[in-house]
């Protein structure tokens, strides 16, 4: 069962120090003319208003697996297993990874309460995204001019989109632009080389990323295109693993994040 978890593995992480995570983001000046004069005094000048960064949010969430292994599981003897509990703990782990793969790209924001129901959850990429988006002009394909209007939009304000997030079918389409491109085959290695790993378009060269969560199917095909220096996790508690307390006939464990 697929294990990869890309946008988790390559953006960095940070530290958060409560629930609700704030961080500041600022804005330069739109370019200008300007001059000064020769021999201007400091003191005649004009400083105008001081701007101050806003603040923007999330709010952390806590992930949890609880592995489990019965006595006679255990003592049942399993070809390739040399310890059963200790590969529920491994197995239990990479879903623990999938999952919160999943919540960065895709969850909705929730402030949460005590209430199971109605638990923290962050807000994710999908549901973060304000500006620069654009509407496919088909469910079935796009155009390759619409990823350029998509990177040129992310560079007019000042990002280099050098990561795309794409599902199956949205790759495919991408490997199937003409553009400038031109595709190889290798007569001596008997090799067709008939893919689009990275992409140079007029604005940044461009890495193309397979994730398996970004969304798929009719009319809701999606890409991500990202400045990944613009995301990290924010861990309030990193991932810990515990052995419960045994309570009868099994072994219990419980693995437990919160970011």
């Amino acid at each position: 069962t697929p294990e990869d978890c890309p946008f988790f593995n390559m953006i960095g992480d940070s530290k958060a120090t409560e629930p609700l995570h704030q961080w500041p983001i600022r804005s330069l000046t739109t370019r200008q003319f300007q001059a000064v004069q020769e021999g201007e005094e400091f003191l005649d000048a004009s400083y105008g208003e001081l701007v101050l960064p806003s603040r923007v949010s999330n709010i952390t969430q806590i992930f949890r697996k609880l592995p489990k292994a019965t006595g006679t599981m255990q003592a049942v003897q399993v070809i390739g297993i040399a310890d059963l509990m200790a590969d529920q703990i491994s197995q239990r782990a990479v879903e623990f990874k999938t999952d919160i793969e999943h919540s960065l790209l895709l969850d909705t924001l929730n402030s949460g309460s005590t209430d199971a129901s109605t638990a923290r959850k962050m807000n994710g990429f999908y549901n973060a995204i304000g500006t620069n988006t654009t509407d496919l002009t088909s469910t079935v394909s796009f155009k390759e001019a619409e990823i350029n209007w998509l990177f040129q939009e992310i560079w007019n304000d000042g990002g280099r989109a050098q990561d795309v997030l794409v599902n199956g079918h949205v790759k495919r389409i991408i490997s199937g632009f003409t553009g400038g491109a031109t595709k190889f085959m290798m007569d001596e290695n008997r090799k067709v080389i008939k893919t689009i790993g990275v992409y140079e378009s007029d604005f940044h060269t461009t890495m193309i990323h397979l994730s398996r969560d970004v969304l798929q199917g009719d009319g809701t095909n999606a890409l991500f295109a990202f400045d990944r220096s613009f995301f990290a996790k924010a861990w309030l508690r990193t991932p810990r693993i515990f052995r419960m307390p045994k309570t009868g006939d099994n072994e219990k464990a419980a693995i437990i994040a919160e970011l």
